[in-house]
């Protein structure tokens, strides 16, 4: 059953598109951008959880910008991060360390036209979590297998002519005992996708 919080990510996902093409359609019909990008960078991935280990991230996500104040694309990431612990009635259990992949669609609203533009998203797609296996206080192991997911994110953040920075928080719920969910720190590089010629001047 899918989370209350990825049910919300995915209708604000929805929301974010129908709204801001209707928006566009009908205030502004000049296309200020070129249509193609791809983002790409590393950050930090935190995991949820008592007991959880903070890793790295890596993605990339290819876009269009659909119109001016809106982008879709699909990214893909991998993690390396400690994915989360469980401690309930004197019991622990701590998963290792492990890698994690996921591929979703996303949304980005921006807020200017200009060189810095800020912005808002969420995405929604499948996470590929790799098996973990925890160590209990009492000396047991548990081991979580690899599993498929749908899950969504909500970010925010903001571009600064071709650098990418922002704040992501994935939600995907829980495999068993171990939490899945991860807030990401990123920061990146945006090929293609400026302003056209005739806008990209000082003045703008």
């Amino acid at each position: 059953m899918i989370k209350p919080l990825v049910k919300t990510s995915l209708l604000f996902f929805v929301l974010l598109i129908a709204v801001s093409v209707s928006a566009q359609e009908k205030f502004e019909v000049i296309h200020h951008f070129k249509p193609f990008k791809v983002d790409a960078g590393l950050g930090y991935a935190r995991p949820q959880g008592m007991g959880a280990k903070a890793g790295a991230l890596m993605y990339i996500e290819p876009k269009l910008n659909l119109v001016d104040k809106l982008s879709i694309g699909i990214r893909g990431e991998a993690t390396a991060m400690a994915r989360g612990a469980f401690n309930a009635s004197d019991f622990e259990a701590k998963g290792e360390a492990g890698l994690s992949f996921s591929a979703l669609g996303t949304a980005d609203y921006y807020f200017t036209n200009r060189i810095v533009r800020p912005y808002i998203g969420a995405g929604a797609g499948v996470y590929r979590l790799i098996s973990v296996e925890g160590t209990s206080n009492g000396g047991g192991t548990i081991t979580i297998p690899t599993e498929t997911k749908f899950g969504g994110m909500i970010r925010a953040g903001v571009e600064i002519w071709h650098i990418r920075l922002g704040a992501e928080y994935n939600l995907i719920g829980k495999s068993g005992i171990i939490a899945n969910n991860y807030f990401g720190l990123k920061i990146g590089i945006v090929f293609g996708g400026g302003l056209k010629q005739e806008y990209a001047n000082p003045d703008y």
